[in-house]
């Protein structure tokens, strides 16, 4: 299913010319080299690198090289084209010219002619400014490059259909198609820095079932045919690696969550839904203001009125878009040379707006006017479990299992809750996103277990729960400590919340001391210690008769986070009010 649906964006990549065919790919070239007829190097090597990063280039597909001798046609590297290997420096530049001389043969033209001589000649000084990356040829007079020369394409067509005649036959998985040439080695994937990981691969016994191998001769050497164990043809593995690549490299098509880098696509042309999904994932999207739009402003308003409107906790407006165009969204990550499926979800568009609306009303909580309007994304979640909050620190198991349980609008992960809880106790800080994440996963427990659901998204005076309670009484401590003393190098919740969250009856009622002497000293304003001696004894009536209790467990400490922020922001919203009114009492 997933190489079916990347084989299908390839074929839409194609059809407006924008993917590489069977014997091509997009490759990173650093250097370009002049050559003159003779086949000498002519003038300076020319850098395409460009802030660091090589030009992508459309070449002749390279080999899959592991630790072997295997050359690649009119793009390689120094060792191949220049002996620059200190070990088998003579035996690449020879394995290249063998190549050359068998795709370049009898092909009537210049630039063909000019990369015979060159390597036929003895190895030429090569410039002390060449280093490492991709070199390409150009000749000396001509404009392009040697490779895109219509002789020399059409020679390599011929060549590289040639090379997948000698591939064994079989069964595709992919296409269903019976007789057709098997991949041996599928390609790599980029975007993972130094690791090139492939999705299919068999390198250890312990992973070929059945004996499904074939030892084939190579030169003068045998190895394993491995294609044979998982049968893709050499045109579906072309296409799925190709659309994959594609995808990582291009920003409206994934977003980074840590590790796992979320593809995203449609299967017909549908720009602004994409942008859409995007946007809502936390990745790139066209505002509209760029120099050079993507989208037209109406179309680009219409998504910020749908985001804003997913931030409200509102039904969208999803007039114009495409409800039932199909989506694709695929996780994936990798493991050295392996690459790893974190998931994988297909729906239409319509069905997936319903459902990431949801997640955005489930995790919906009161916010001050000191919040920055913003919608908190999957990725601002996950840093919010992280130590410092930094990418790098986000528990890895986590990213898939968030994006799962919003797309298929399940529970929130066990895991998820948990880190949360356990970074609001390490760091003493309930803020929007923390109370937020907490109110959803009891609101989706209590639906998937058929309960109801309490959790509001702000103060609610009815909720009995012990631990909201507690969580409103901390909060009002706090703020009359904060009142009465000025900010404090240690506040009653730095000092006292990690205790009040596992053994509550051991620190409330030395917290109601402590709150009573607050409120008792001389200059504590006296209409405010009214307020909260009246706003104490209302959540004080559940523990009259019960006392405090001794324990918390998992859930009610989680309501003890919401009510602490849901009680706190309401203490701070009346603060401000009452601040607002005096100087307006004052101006008048």
């Amino acid at each position: 299913m997933i190489l079916q649906a990347l084989c299908g964006y390839y074929d839409r990549l194609a059809e407006n010319g924008n993917a590489a065919m069977p014997g091509w790919a997009v490759t990173p070239v650093a250097w370009c080299v002049t050559l003159d007829l003779d086949g000498k190097l002519a003038g300076d090597v020319i850098s395409l690198v460009d802030a660091k990063k090589p030009q992508q280039m459309l070449t002749p597909q390279q080999p899959k090289r592991s630790s072997g001798v295997d050359a690649a046609f009119l793009c390689d590297n120094t060792g191949y084209f220049f002996a620059a290997d200190e070990k088998r420096g003579q035996q690449k530049r020879e394995a290249s010219r063998e190549l050359h001389r068998e795709v370049l043969g009898g092909v009537d033209d210049d630039g063909a002619a000019a990369v015979l001589k060159f390597f036929d000649a003895d190895v030429q000084e090569l410039s002390d400014k060449l280093d490492a990356g991709n070199i390409v040829f150009r000749l000396e007079g001509s404009e392009g490059y040697i490779h895109n020369r219509h002789a020399v394409k059409s020679a390599w067509v011929r060549h590289y259909e040639k090379l997948v005649t000698t591939f064994e036959k079989g069964q595709c998985l992919v296409t269903g198609d019976i007789d057709i040439p098997i991949s041996r080695i599928h390609g790599n994937i980029g975007g993972f820095g130094q690791d090139k990981p492939t999705v299919v691969g068999f390198n250890q016994d312990s992973f070929k079932s059945y004996n499904l191998t074939r030892v084939i001769k190579k030169g003068k050497k045998e190895e394993d045919y491995n294609g044979t164990n998982a049968p893709v043809s050499v045109i579906a593995e072309h296409k799925y690696t190709t659309a994959l690549n594609a995808l990582i490299a291009d920003s409206k098509h994934v977003v980074r969550m840590a590790d796992t880098k979320v593809l995203f696509w449609a299967e017909s042309e549908a720009r602004n839904e994409e942008e859409t999904f995007s946007a809502l994932f936390g990745g790139h999207w066209d505002d509209g203001k760029s120099d050079e739009r993507i989208l037209d402003e109406p179309a680009a308003k219409k998504i910020q009125s749908l985001l804003s409107s997913f931030e409200s906790g509102k039904i969208p407006d999803t007039t114009g878009f495409d409800k039932d165009v199909t989506f694709h969204i695929l996780g994936i990550s990798a493991a050295k040379t392996r690459l790893v499926i974190r998931f994988f979800h297909s729906d239409t568009f319509g069905n997936l707006l319903e459902r990431i609306g949801q997640h955005y009303k489930d995790i919906a909580i009161i916010k001050s006017e000191r919040d920055r309007d913003w919608l908190t994304k999957p990725i601002d979640i996950l840093r919010e479990t992280a130590v410092q909050q930094k990418y790098d620190n986000i528990p890895p198991t986590l990213e898939g299992a968030l994006i799962r349980s919003i797309l298929d609008e399940s529970a929130y992960p066990y895991s998820l809750y948990n880190a949360m809880l356990t970074r609001v106790r390490a760091d003493k800080n309930v803020n929007r996103t923390r109370a937020g994440v907490v109110k959803g996963f009891l609101n989706r427990t209590a639906r998937k277990n058929k309960q109801e659901e309490t959790m509001t998204v702000a103060l609610n005076l009815e909720e009995r729960n012990r631990g909201y309670l507690l969580g409103r009484l901390i909060a009002v401590f706090e703020k009359a400590q904060q009142e009465a003393l000025g900010n404090v190098n240690s506040s009653v919740l730095d000092k006292y919340l990690n205790t009040a969250l596992a053994a509550p009856q051991m620190v409330f009622t030395s917290m109601l001391l402590l709150h009573k002497k607050h409120l008792a000293k001389s200059d504590f304003n006296k209409g405010r210690a009214v307020y909260f001696n009246q706003l104490v004894g209302s959540i004080m009536e559940e523990f009259d008769s019960t006392g405090f209790p001794q324990t918390l467990n998992a859930e009610d400490q989680g309501r003890f986070i919401v009510g602490y922020y849901h009680q706190n922001h309401d203490l701070w919203k009346k603060k401000e009010t009452s601040n607002t009114t005096t100087e307006e009492t004052n101006n008048v």
